[in-house]
Order: structure tokens, then sequence, then C-alpha cells
């Protein structure tokens, strides 16, 4: 039976490592989104100032969620391009690439929604719900958000209201480890970090 890993090589051209750089970087805001937490830890709110509080906090926590989903989809979409172009020159990683591509495609759509904010103004507690709703952090019955709710994200988590962030984060990992079985990418970034904390190579060349 054939080996069907790919062949490692001490060579992977630049694309390669931009490529591996958004792919780490869309795991770093995944691991960002599922640390994202909000609960209020007081009493029971019966003042205005706690409840405007709380409020204030369910909004910050929506915020966060979605400058952290903002960056994994940008991540994403630009892995996507970089993606394409490999899977079209290197016959080893073709269909991992085009399982990439095509299992994030429908984070295509999510673009326009993520650049127009108004559907998602968090300054009502209306709004903070919708959104947390559509990432089904909310039970789609639910008629708002209750003071008392724990705001936390996990592999459920709906990104762009499109695809559950596990299975994104998952589909990412996959590939970042395909690029560093097929290029030693440990093996050239460590070498490269010695070189770099070498003194005699950090001189520059004799003239």
């Amino acid at each position: 039976m054939s080996d069907a890993s790919p062949t490692p090589s001490r060579s992977p051209p630049p694309s390669v490592y931009l490529l591996a750089e958004h792919l780490d970087a869309a795991l770093a805001a995944g691991e960002d989104l599922v640390r994202v937490r909000f609960q209020w830890d007081g009493p029971p709110p019966c003042e205005m100032k706690d409840i405007e509080a709380i409020r204030a906090g369910q909004r910050a926590a929506a915020e966060e969620l979605r400058t952290f989903e903002m960056a994994l989809i940008a991540r994403v979409l630009q892995a996507r391009e970089w993606a394409a172009q490999l899977g079209a020159d290197d016959d080893r990683l073709r269909t991992i690439a085009r399982l990439f591509v095509s299992g994030s495609a429908s984070l295509i759509d999510a673009v326009a929604e993520c650049g127009d904010s108004s559907a998602d103004d968090f300054d009502t507690g209306g709004d903070v719900t919708s959104f947390l709703r559509s990432r089904g952090l909310l039970a789609a019955d639910a008629p708002a958000l209750p003071d008392a709710a724990v705001i936390a994200t996990d592999d459920a988590y709906l990104v762009a209201r499109r695809v559950p962030l596990g299975v994104l984060l998952d589909l990412v990992a996959a590939f970042l480890d395909a690029l560093e079985a097929a290029f030693d990418l440990f093996i050239a970034r460590a070498s490269e970090g010695e070189r770099a904390s070498d003194p005699l190579h950090a001189m520059p060349p004799p003239r």
C-alpha cells in the first residue's frame, strides 16, 4: 500500500507562508471567540444602575464576539485565495485545498453583512438579543436575553449565522496540519528563528 501523505519539502514557496499565517491567525481569532464571556456577578438587579450595568456588559460581550468573528472571517477569506492558487499548483495538496475552499464558501456571502453594522447596532437590548440568537447563543423562541443569562461561546457558535465554529476551526486546523506536513513548516520556522537570534547571522554581510 502506498503512503498517501505528502512528501515533505524543505523549501516552501513564500505563498505557503502567507497561507499558513492566515490559517494560524484564523485559529487565534477562533480561540478569542471562545474566550468571550459575560456573567453578572452582583446581587439580583433591583436598581436601574444594576440593570444598566448588565446591559452594558452584554453589549460589550456582543461587540467582542462580532470583532473576533470579523477577524476570523477576514483571515479565512484571505486564506481561500491562497489555497485556491496552491491547489492549482501543487498536486499533493489539491484535495485538501479544494476541501477548504468549498467548506468555507458560505462565508463569502457574509462579507456584505459584516460590513453593514446597522443590522447589529447594539445600542438597544433587542439588537443584542437578535445577534446572540442568530449565533446560536440564545434559543430561537426566547423573547429576550435574561438579566442573569451567561454569554459564553462554544464550538456550536454560528460564524456569520452560517457555519459552526468548531467545524470551521477543524477545517482550518486540518489544512494547516497538511501544509506543515508537506513543507516542514515547523522546521523551517525554527531554522529561521535560530538564524535571526544568531549574532553572526544578524550582522550585515562584509563589504
